[in-house]
């Protein structure tokens, strides 16, 4: 087996090993959707692992900013990936994210090659909707008339600029409670324009009740056949009311009639959220990990 980065000269050959790393993802796409996605922007290095018969057997992607995603198929190939990161050490390492298996692997190579030790690890389980999950989970939960009343006033819709300054302080409380490492490192200008770009290109969904948004969710991640939900967060003087279950299964709904596979990964520690998500019809199909450096 050998290790390849992916050139784009435009040529013949170029375009068939290109065609040929694509159809691997796409097998692989419900797991890896945030590589496929960086794949078709052609924004990030791709390194590819050939076998003698030219059959991958993983994909990874580096970017400049040091973020390593990942879909491998067999521990097999993990000392080709060692022997690679020991010549073409990135510049820096920001972020190692994947199924959880390989996470710890490629980790474990960055520690045994350069002492690099994370700051911060995440482990979640990756969620698929299904629609008979979510038919058996309708009849499951008895409807709750009070609940339903309230979310008979909302109304779920697609963020746009001039919605910016009253989601922002949503987004910020989401990613102070789930996603930054240290409080205190937030950067609020980045958060901000991170959001705009996102508004702008139409992958961020709210909800309003009297005129105001009290929850939101976005796109993370768009491949060619599926979407990755996350951002999902409910303003915290509102929830246990149903509105992050009405939310989701609105935006499923809407993404299943465009044929396409919904997946979103949860930190295995929020036990709420894993309900949620399971109400909605979502099912865990593997062990998801990030961790940050």
């Amino acid at each position: 087996m050998l290790i390849f980065e992916l050139m784009n000269d435009g040529g013949p050959n170029s375009m068939q090993i290109r065609q040929h790393i694509f159809n691997f993802l796409l097998a692989n796409e419900h797991k890896c959707v945030s590589l496929v996605s960086h794949f078709l922007k052609n924004d990030t290095k791709i390194l590819y692992i050939l076998d003698e018969r030219n059959i991958i057997w993983g994909v990874l992607s580096v970017s400049v900013g040091g973020q390593i995603l990942h879909c491998l198929e067999s521990d097999s190939i993990l000392p080709i990936v060692q022997e690679y990161f020991s010549y073409a050490k990135p510049q820096k390492l920001f972020s190692i994210i994947g199924e959880k298996k390989y996470t710890d692997a490629i980790a474990k190579i960055f520690l045994k090659l350069y002492g690099t030790v994370p700051k911060a690890v995440n482990e979640y389980s990756l969620m698929e909707y299904n629609q008979a999950a979510a038919e058996e989970s309708l009849l499951a939960n008895a409807n709750d008339h009070k609940k339903q009343a309230f979310l008979s006033e909302c109304e779920v819709f697609t963020c746009k600029d001039s919605d910016f300054d009253a989601l922002f302080p949503i987004q910020k409380a989401y990613e102070l409670e789930e996603v930054v490492i240290d409080k205190n490192s937030f950067n609020e200008k980045n958060s901000r324009i991170l959001l705009r770009r996102s508004i702008q290109d139409g992958g961020v969904f709210g909800v309003k009740y009297n005129n105001r948004i009290i929850a939101k969710a976005s796109i993370n991640a768009k491949g060619e056949k599926c979407i990755q939900l996350g951002g999902i967060y409910t303003d915290t003087t509102l929830r246990n009311r149903g509105i992050a279950t009405y939310l989701v299964k609105t935006l499923t709904q809407q993404f299943k009639k465009d044929g396409k596979t919904i997946v979103l990964f949860v930190k295995k520690v929020n036990v709420t959220a894993i309900n949620v998500y399971r109400n909605c019809g979502f099912v865990p199909f593997t062990d998801y990990k990030i961790n940050y450096y």
